[in-house]
């Protein structure tokens, strides 16, 4: 957990983090979550605590002009694993699957490329919300 002094802000913003970790959220998100008498300077100078610690996953999207952040728990072991998101309704699923250390292999003896897989989306739709048919993006 990020050091530091915990103000009732902090602790507001944590607990929105905590209770949406099924999905990622924006500062706009957590901003009309917590109040709007946080100041969103605050609110970013938390979440870069929280994302150095480790609590917090940072993804960054569409093309460097917007992050999204989601809570983890310290069991997840985000970067051992990469992680799909749901373009329609923001979920976000962790492949933690037995198979990553045999693509990640795969791809760096085939490709010359390490995989990082800490903050790394794959974009595209939910069981959910795809129903039975393949929608495109």
């Amino acid at each position: 957990m990020a050091e530091g002094y915990n103000t009732q802000g902090r602790t507001r913003i944590l607990e929105y983090l905590k209770e949406n970790s099924d999905r990622t959220v924006d500062v706009n998100d957590i901003r009309r979550a917590v109040g709007g008498d946080l100041n969103i300077t605050t609110i970013y100078r938390y979440l870069d605590k929280l994302t150095s610690d480790g609590t917090v996953m940072k993804y960054v999207a569409e093309n460097g002009t917007r992050a999204v952040y989601q809570f983890v728990e310290e069991a997840r072991h985000c970067e051992d694993h990469l992680h799909m998101q749901c373009t329609k309704c923001g979920a976000i699923i962790h492949l933690d699957c037995s198979f990553m250390d045999e693509f990640a292999e795969h791809v760096l003896r085939e490709h010359g490329f390490r995989i990082q897989c800490r903050n790394s989306i794959i974009y595209g739709l939910c069981e959910k919300c795809s129903g039975q048919n393949c929608e495109k993006m």
